[in-house]
């Protein structure tokens, strides 16, 4: 029953890549920037970095634990190590720090606007429904992990 947790049937990375790509698109015939200086493309630059630094580490600790990324997958253990200690979805969490850093970067405002109804629909359903998975798997272990361990940052 593993692929009831993603949403839809729709990978996530895709929610993130199509939300993005109608801000782009709209912004295109819009052409509402966030702001029009060239730090907009410095500042996307150093979240996409951090986005893939978060995204690495976050591998590493499932692969340490022999538990698959993608979440279709049967998690066979609660990884609680490297960025699992800060944050309960590291790679969704570098998934939201690339849209915004690509936002930036696209100077799109759309993408932004687009950002806040995506990033909540995606909580209220992909999120939560991984978390009633992890917490029918690992129980007990899973509710102390919560407590511990903010969902996002």
């Amino acid at each position: 029953m593993a692929n009831a947790r993603v949403a839809g049937g729709i990978p996530p990375p895709l929610i993130f890549i199509g939300g993005l790509a109608a801000g782009v698109v709209i912004n295109i015939f819009l052409q509402l920037w966030i702001w029009g200086s060239p730090w907009n493309f410095v500042a996307g630059g150093i979240l996409l970095i951090i986005a893939v630094w978060l995204s690495i580490e976050a591998a590493r600790a499932l692969r340490r634990h022999n538990t698959p990324t993608e979440p279709w997958k049967p998690t066979s253990q609660l990884v609680q190590d490297g960025p699992y200690r800060f944050t309960r979805n590291p790679i969704y969490l570098s998934f939201v720090i690339t849209y915004v850093g690509l936002a930036f970067v696209f100077n799109s405002l759309p993408a932004l606007v687009l950002f806040v109804p995506l990033i909540v629909g995606f909580d209220r359903t992909q999120v939560q429904r991984e978390e009633r998975y992890l917490e029918g798997e690992f129980g007990e272990e899973y509710l102390r992990y919560k407590e511990r361990v903010r969902r996002w940052i």
